[in-house]
């Protein structure tokens, strides 16, 4: 269940990441209304150049970040817990 939430939480970064890569100034401009939304005319608000070039890097930054997770759980399929025998003898220890 962790495994499958894991996958779930890296595609999801990934997902923000292409988005913020691809589309910065819209992402923006859509986290500027929703975070400024008990105020006046958010929508006239415009992001400096540099703060979008920013914003696409932070966007590469996480695309890469979720793939990279992606890939790893993609070779730990079913491997939550360790295997252990808990009824085992324990082991004679050598002199």
């Amino acid at each position: 269940m962790l495994g499958i939430l894991r996958r779930v939480g890296y595609g999801w970064i990934a997902l923000q990441g292409l988005l913020a890569a691809l589309l910065p100034k819209q992402l923006v401009r859509l986290s500027t209304r929703l975070s400024l939304c008990g105020f006046e005319n958010p929508e006239e608000l415009e992001p400096k150049p540099w703060y979008l070039d920013a914003v696409r890097a932070a966007g590469v930054g996480l695309l890469a970040a979720g793939l990279t997770g992606l890939l790893l759980e993609r070779g730990e399929i079913g491997t939550d817990e360790p295997a252990v025998d808990i009824d085992a003898p324990p082991e004679p220890e050598e002199a």
